[in-house]
């Protein structure tokens, strides 16, 4: 008996989708939902090696604001201050992605106070949201997006 662990399991079942399933399929409905569940695949064997994608984006976005709030400590103290501050609220968070809400929430009040270095702060965002979509990008079953036009 072979004893394989779960991304090998999974990567077996994807194989064997696309070996001996997808081939055959005739019907273009169901050949696109073998498609669909192969990308799912991917997703989940993604995640099983490299975690939950949000843990990564936390990281940025917490690195991302030390530095911001280290390049405008000098012109704006009281939003690197706050910076600090919403970071240091974020770390007593465990749980992924209510500390993703609790940035997000916070970078949205940061944002509300118009302080001159909001702009450098929405740019930042701005950026990490581009990467967000092109991660995301990657597990998007292109052949489904392409069948609903």
């Amino acid at each position: 008996m072979i004893l394989l662990d779960s991304t090998q399991t999974l990567s077996a079942v994807r194989r064997s989708l696309e070996t001996h399933v997808l081939g055959v399929l005739d019907d273009s409905f169901a050949r696109l939902q073998v498609l669909a569940a192969m990308k799912a695949l991917d997703d989940v064997i993604d995640r099983l090696q490299r975690g939950d994608p949000i843990d990564r984006a936390n990281e940025r976005v917490e690195a991302g604001l030390r530095s911001l709030a280290d390049s405008v400590r000098g012109e704006s103290p009281g939003f690197a201050e706050s910076i600090d501050s919403l970071l240091s609220s974020a770390a007593s968070v465990d749980q992924p992605r209510d500390r993703a809400r609790v940035l997000g929430e916070g970078n949205t009040e940061l944002i509300r106070r118009h302080d001159p270095a909001s702009r450098r702060l929405v740019d930042f965002l701005n950026g990490e949201a581009a990467t967000v979509t092109l991660e995301d990008s990657t597990w998007m079953c292109q052949e489904a997006i392409e069948s609903l036009q």
